[in-house]
């Protein structure tokens, strides 16, 4: 076998492992982008691929419509649902219901939580953020376990529940 021939058959091994890796884990790469790139570029575009009844909603104050609802604001983390974490620009009028996408990327695993805004409000803990109509929500004991009552198992399963 030549040089080149090996130097070709490399490249040809490597881009096979990447398609693999890209299988097995399809969010190993998130943590090099940007904030607004994982967010706005990537995590909604992946959302709307994986749940055929949300669309992009235009509208200012909320990212997607669903059957059910028709504003709802997308909240994304690289982080997991079980790690400490921080939901900022919480806006309770501007939304009918907030999906919460926790990406685990060692693993290539997701958590995905649909809560109905009013129940967002009524049973968590928040903290007001920049004034009026505004709030954070950390990842409290209290939190964790009202919001582990909407969490979904799958992007099918969110699918039938938007």
């Amino acid at each position: 076998m030549t040089k080149k021939e090996r130097i070709n058959e490399i490249i040809a091994e490597i881009a096979n492992l990447q398609m693999e890796l890209d299988t097995l884990n399809p969010y190993y790469k998130l943590l090099t982008m940007s904030n607004k790139a994982f967010g706005e570029g990537w995590s909604e575009k992946w959302i709307l691929s994986k749940v055929p009844n949300l669309s992009k909603n235009n509208g200012a104050g909320h990212d997607m419509r669903g059957i059910k609802y028709q504003n709802i604001e997308v909240k994304s983390s690289r982080k997991t649902f079980d790690e400490a974490w921080t939901q900022n620009q919480i806006h309770p009028s501007q939304a009918d219901a907030y999906l919460f996408v926790w990406y685990n990327c060692e693993t290539g695993e997701e958590e995905i939580c649909l809560i109905p805004t009013v129940d967002l409000m009524e049973k968590c803990s928040l903290s007001k953020q920049h004034g009026e109509g505004c709030y954070s929500m950390r990842n409290t004991k209290q939190n964790h376990a009202i919001l582990s009552c909407y969490l979904y198992h799958s992007w099918e399963e969110l699918n039938e529940a938007v």
